[in-house]
């Protein structure tokens, strides 16, 4: 049975600059519906689930899609129509409140262990950041052609995907500084390495590597099928969620692009998570409702641990790095408020 918490509704005066960006599609959808346009990898269409999802599930908002827990425990869930970020207590299961934005987010990332979080609102071309007490850092507008996600490197620029533009963004004090061409065409999530930062082409051309001082690309390879998500892992390592290759590729990053292992992961794997304590990584497999949880102690052979019932159309997960609570987003129609919450102790060992 689905455990409802009403959303707390807090005004805030925020007002961000918007764009001309409009509404972008579901998923990691391709530029254009051109036959001349190369298909990109999008998340699962996923049935309903034949299985009771693990845990709790609680309202959020509309289309909740990108997730991140800080180490208070405090989960921040993008979610649109309207466009907002829900947080929400993940360890009492309530949310706290909701915040406004004037774009609709999709990717989240964390600039340190609880934030801020770095926000890419897709539909007004803007970049900012947003503390877990829900104030807003530098806002970057007029940023490429719907960033889809954003990393800082070590020297403290975010690099971002310009997804219907192409190539890489890079921001400095609130500032949109240099920008470059493909590279990847389409790029979809990145992941920081250092003072790099690793980028995936949903067109299917790999992966990409930009240096986050020089604000060059620096190396790149073709690996996989189509990729969607990134995620780093520590030590130079980075998991590539390959959605229409089933699998998840795990990839050294020296900038070089060097081969460490394939994970296999059947049913359009998706979302990325990482536990740096039990060095397991968690995958969402979204077109058969489940929750995938490998162990990465060595990386050249990881060991599925098992998997675990989901929401429907399971897109994003993320997990608490204190206690190791889980938080997956369900993004289907008819799930579409769903945040579903699963204790540690009911995932697999």
């Amino acid at each position: 049975m689905r455990s409802l918490v009403a959303t707390t509704a807090v005004a805030l005066s925020v007002v961000l600059v918007a764009g001309c960006g409009t509404d972008s599609d579901s998923g990691d959808a391709p530029a254009s519906s051109s036959s001349s346009t190369p298909v990109a990898a999008e998340p699962a269409v996923a049935p309903a689930p034949t299985v009771t999802p693990a845990g709790t599930v609680i309202e959020v908002g509309n289309e909740p899609e990108g997730v991140v827990i800080g180490t208070s425990g405090i989960a921040a869930v993008g979610v649109r129509r309207p466009d907002a970020i829900t947080l929400v207590n993940v360890r009492t299961g309530t949310v706290i409140r909701s915040i406004p934005t004037s774009g609709a987010p999709r990717h989240l990332e964390l600039a340190g262990p609880d934030g801020p979080v770095i926000l890419p609102l897709e539909t007004s071309n803007t970049i900012t950041e947003l503390s877990f007490d829900g104030t807003f850092g530098p806002i970057a507008t007029g940023v490429g052609d719907l960033p889809h996600d954003a990393v800082r490197t070590s020297d403290g620029t975010l690099v971002g995907t310009n997804e219907h533009g192409g190539g890489a963004l890079f921001i400095r004090d609130g500032k949109l500084v240099k920008s470059l061409p493909a590279g990847p065409p389409q790029p979809g999530g990145v992941a920081a390495v250092g003072r790099y930062a690793a980028m995936a082409d949903v067109q299917g051309n790999g992966v990409f590597i930009y240096d986050g001082t020089t604000m060059t690309e620096v190396a790149s390879k073709r690996i996989g099928t189509r990729l969607t998500h990134a995620h780093a892992l520590g030590d130079g390592l980075v998991a590539f969620a390959d959605t229409d290759g089933g699998a998840v590729l795990v990839e050294r990053i020296t900038p070089q692009v060097v081969d460490v292992s394939r994970i296999e992961a059947p049913g359009k794997p998706y979302g990325l998570s990482y536990d740096a304590r039990t060095k397991t990584l968690l995958v969402t497999l979204g077109s058969s409702n489940k929750l995938r949880l490998v162990d990465m102690t060595d990386p050249a052979k990881p060991r599925i641990k098992g998997d675990v019932p989901t929401v429907q159309q399971a897109n994003s997960v993320a997990m608490d790095p204190v206690t190791g609570i889980v938080a997956v987003t369900g993004s289907a129609p008819g799930e579409a408020s769903s945040l579903q919450i699963i204790p540690a102790d009911q995932l697999p060992r």
